[in-house]
């Protein structure tokens, strides 16, 4: 049994699981679409919501350690906070450290090293706080775990993908020369979203909901979460296709997680997924 599950789920009547839920939701969709991945906001209303999100979720989290009544709620809301900062560290350094670095995202190279940089901006924020206030990642199935398990399932699902990917490439006329080329940026690029993606909602989520909600519900709602904030993506024409298809793939890598307690064979299998994403990126520098 994870460390963070227990029996406080029978303490909850069905009203407090409703409000819980919707909680999550509503929680969920500030932090990682009004706070996180949505661009229609001018840049200052995005800093307000990117600044003020973490110092909502820490208010929250000290009110609900401070009373009995919500304080089996405070690892969840403290989740929220540690999603939110990563969100706002990278707002704050990432086109700074792109600049410093001479980084142009006109290149395949590019692309992929700005990734990289924002995913280590919001992923080592994740990590100090959740060190420093519960002492270890063991909440985020980032140790320990069936991690052979997790590995072969993520490693054969990222295989299949690849020959999936290398095959409509090669239908789209990219040459095998050019993808061998730029396959070490196409790796550093999916690896980097799909670790971020992985940590940043199932990681620091799935096992904090299912104590109160248990593990098929807290992973229907952070697919729900995770299928939304992507709504507002403009690399696919046929978009509710592509969110039912996200909506699936968002279940099954939360079971995978769920199933053998560790994050890496999803975020293998989310990276192979990611692979038939990049394949009209990569039709746009072949035709620049």
């Amino acid at each position: 049994m994870n460390k963070f599950q227990d029996l406080g789920n029978r303490e909850i009547t069905a009203g407090g699981k409703w409000g819980l839920a919707g909680f999550f939701l509503a929680s969920g969709m500030a932090v990682f679409f009004l706070g996180g991945y949505f661009t229609g906001f001018s840049p200052l209303i995005r800093t307000v919501f990117k600044a003020g999100l973490p110092v909502l979720f820490l208010g929250i989290t000290l009110v609900f350690r401070r009373h009995d009544h919500w304080r089996r709620y405070w690892r969840l809301s403290f989740a929220f906070f540690a999603a939110s900062l990563g969100f706002l560290v990278a707002w704050l350094f990432s086109d700074a450290l792109v600049s410093l670095l001479n980084i142009s995202s006109q290149t395949m190279a590019g692309l992929a090293l700005t990734k990289l940089v924002d995913a280590v901006l919001i992923i080592l924020p994740i990590l100090v706080v959740v060190a420093l206030v519960e002492g270890n990642q063991g909440g985020l199935y980032i140790r320990g775990g069936r991690l052979r398990t997790s590995l072969w399932i993520g490693g054969a699902s990222f295989l299949i993908l690849a020959v999936v990917f290398y095959c409509l490439a090669r239908q789209q006329g990219i040459g095998g020369n050019q993808l061998l080329r730029w396959s070490p940026w196409i790796l550093v690029f999916v690896l980097s979203n799909a670790f971020l993606e992985e940590l940043h909602f199932r990681g620091l989520f799935l096992s904090r909901l299912a104590r109160f909600l248990g593990r098929g519900w807290a992973n229907v709602l952070v697919a729900v979460v995770f299928t939304l904030v992507h709504v507002p993506v403009e690399y696919t024409p046929d978009i509710i296709p592509f969110l039912a298809v996200l909506f699936v793939l968002a279940l099954l890598w939360g079971a995978l997680i769920q199933r053998t307690q560790s994050l890496w064979g999803a975020v293998l299998f989310h990276a192979g997924a990611d692979l038939l994403i990049i394949i009209e990126i990569l039709n746009g520098f072949r035709r620049s």
